[in-house]
């Protein structure tokens, strides 16, 4: 019998749905069934077989399909941050290819990218990557070290709170010092709309 795989990559048999490949989503396969095994046929080749479940409402999926499927949806993601990062632009396409040719894993360095984008704006970080193709460095740490000694030197605020990790800058903050008697007063004062009673 003929059926459509469904979008979770499933045909319905026998009141059971039995997994296929992921590339076969929205397609039409053939079924065979004997009293033991469910087989999945699509242009004349086998692509699953499946030990025939009698009960019913059974999702049956076999490990193959599961380890297919998430190497699929995490392409799909890569694709998308790949997408978002190359509609910033020429320059960051240009980077893009580069950074691929590095042996770095490319798309950690594509979403702090993208993160700096989110801060900072489209245009600093354009221009920081850029300068680093220039420079023929393809990292997303030294274009953010590029964009923010340019933001010093333009004597631009950070639009991001500090986060010291190192002790000795955490000592360096200064803060007013605070007046002990500030607090004493407010505790023995008392309050102006207070009667006493005899």
């Amino acid at each position: 019998m003929s059926c459509a795989v469904n979008t979770r990559v499933q045909v319905k048999f026998d009141g059971n749905r039995y997994s296929v490949p992921p590339s076969l989503a929205r397609k039409t396969v053939t079924l065979r069934a004997d009293g033991s095994e469910v087989r999945v046929v699509h242009e004349g080749q086998v692509v699953a077989r499946h030990s025939r479940s009698y009960e019913r409402g059974q999702s049956i999926v076999l490990p193959e399909h599961r380890l297919a499927a998430l190497e699929q949806r995490k392409r799909a993601a890569r694709t998308s941050l790949e997408q978002q990062f190359d509609d910033l632009g020429a320059e960051a396409r240009q980077f893009h290819l580069r950074l691929k040719t590095r042996p770095v894993k490319t798309s950690t360095h594509l979403r702090r990218l993208l993160a700096l984008v989110r801060v900072y704006g489209r245009k600093d970080v354009v221009a920081a990557i850029t300068r680093a193709s220039q420079l023929e460095t393809y990292d997303a740490a030294y274009v953010e070290n590029l964009m923010l000694a340019e933001r010093r030197r333009r004597e631009l605020p950070t639009p991001t709170l500090p986060n010291p990790k190192r002790r000795e800058l955490i000592e360096e903050i200064e803060l007013d010092p605070v007046d002990p008697a500030v607090y004493d007063r407010s505790l023995t004062s008392p309050p102006e709309d207070s009667h006493d009673t005899a």
